[in-house]
């Protein structure tokens, strides 16, 4: 995820001094960063574009050299008590497509969250993750066979291209990633859409039933709720506009961004 030229005015920062997005930056920066999606590997469902430098690749990947780490929506203290009230995080495996150079990755890690997978389609935002856990965090969570149980992948989302089995994890975390699909369709809001389509048949292949996706929107709220609700697969659990309350009392609207969660069927 990403910081952008006016967000000091405006973001407050985590205790890991990342910067945590509100609402009045989301849908500048959103279209800035969604347009990336388009540069992964020169995909061969889309290719980079020639006209827009936030659609490059190799924009990114120097743009995450540079910028501090910071988390988009909300940092972990703000939803651990909303994924508690979903994940177990002694045994659950957990897919973070889009984190960039998000610190989330660390603190869930800390917390407890040790079989995470997190993916982005620029390298260097997964060279930023790997500097972010440090060697000590990826050799302790390395298993008995010298695997890690940390995953570090560059992957485009509407095209994973093998790089998750399928059914294979127990939940989804994604905040303003699916935002930033859909918005690099720019003014081609098909092509929106179908990019927002792809991603969420792709990743939600990777969701074994009973297994459950969660969301921060803060942008496209309605057309993500759509395109769940056009699926058979999926449960509703948290809609878009519904106010969650955890068992302790936490509110969801305590979060920049709408909670959105759903459960794969089983049948």
């Amino acid at each position: 995820m990403l910081c952008l030229d006016s967000v000091g005015a405006f973001a407050t920062h985590s205790p890991r001094g990342s910067s945590v997005l509100h609402s009045r930056e989301k849908w500048a920066i959103a279209r800035r960063r969604s347009a990336a999606w388009w540069g992964l590997h020169q995909s061969r469902l889309l290719q980079e574009p020639e006209n827009s430098q936030f659609g490059r690749q190799d924009y990114w990947n120097k743009f995450y050299k540079k910028e501090a780490n910071f988390s988009w929506y909300a940092g972990w203290e703000d939803l651990k008590p909303f994924v508690e009230e979903f994940v177990d995080p002694a045994n659950d495996r957990i897919l973070i497509p889009g984190v960039g150079n998000d610190a989330i990755l660390v603190d869930m890690y800390d917390d407890g969250y040790t079989k995470l997978a997190a993916m982005d389609y620029a390298a260097e935002g997964i060279e930023r993750c790997r500097e972010m856990l440090g060697e000590s965090r990826l050799a302790a969570s390395r298993d008995g066979t010298g695997m890690e149980q940390v995953e570090l992948v560059v992957a485009d989302a509407r095209d994973l291209q093998g790089a998750f089995e399928k059914e294979s994890f127990d939940a989804v975390l994604e905040k303003g990633t699916l935002d930033a699909i859909f918005l690099s369709g720019g003014h081609n809001k098909t092509l929106a859409q179908q990019n927002l389509d792809l991603s969420i048949s792709e990743l939600g292949g990777c969701v074994k039933p009973g297994g459950v996706w969660i969301s921060i929107a803060g942008v496209v709220d309605d057309q993500i709720q759509a395109s769940f609700d056009s699926r058979s697969e999926w449960d509703s659990l948290v809609r878009q506009g519904d106010l969650y309350v955890t068992e302790e009392g936490f509110t969801s609207n305590n979060v920049d961004g709408s909670l959105l969660v759903w459960r794969r069927r089983t049948e």
